[in-house]
């Protein structure tokens, strides 16, 4: 039985940072991606989603979200049902020190046709 539960927190600090890498042999759907903004100021998020080398070498086509707005004081939520497999890897960034980001979701362990 596959059950929801917090895969990752991050609060980047104004640098990105990796959330959550799905480990070996699993794969995982995201339930969602909360993304709280605790400053008095708007700040811009992003969040990506790619194996190790899409980072180093076609990091454009890894943004699930790239400067999106989340208003002073405010949430939003993000990633809803977006299924990863062994190594994929969330990467989270924020404009400023006062962003969480919580990520959940359940891992499950894939099978390989004739294992």
């Amino acid at each position: 039985m596959e059950v929801v539960k917090i895969l990752g927190k991050a609060s980047p600090k104004l640098s990105e940072e990796d959330i959550y890498t799905v480990p070996a042999g699993k794969g995982c759907v995201i339930s969602h991606i909360n993304i709280c903004n605790a400053d008095v100021y708007d700040t811009d998020i992003s969040i990506q989603i790619g194996q190790p080398n899409d980072f180093l070498y076609n990091s454009d086509l890894t943004y699930a979200e790239y400067g999106m707005l989340v208003y002073a004081k405010c949430s939003a939520q993000r990633l809803k049902g977006v299924t990863l497999a062994e190594g994929d890897v969330i990467k989270v960034a924020s404009s400023n020190d006062f962003v969480t980001f919580i990520l959940f979701g359940s891992e499950f362990d894939q099978i390989l046709p004739g294992a």
